[in-house]
């Protein structure tokens, strides 16, 4: 198993350490954790996007999780 680390792109520096047998399953992961804060903190879609970050132990990253979300331009207010 890997050690692999999930953090929110932003002012917190919060690392979660999770371990994974794979990439895939660790992205598996991210996504799903991404879930469940949204779950707890529907807010956080208000900021438009954001970005987590999957890194190893000393910060490297392997990959991120981007979610945005998006006004239609054809949307009237």
């Amino acid at each position: 198993m890997t050690e692999y680390h999930f953090r929110f792109d932003g002012p917190s520096r919060e690392r979660v350490r999770v371990e994974c047998g794979s990439v895939a399953d660790a992205r598996a992961k991210a996504i799903r954790h991404l879930g469940a804060h949204l779950i707890e903190h529907p807010e956080f879609a208000e900021e438009g996007h954001w970005r987590l970050i999957v890194e190893d132990d000393a910060g490297r990253p392997y990959f991120h999780v981007i979610v945005a979300t998006v006004t239609d331009r054809g949307r009237k207010e």
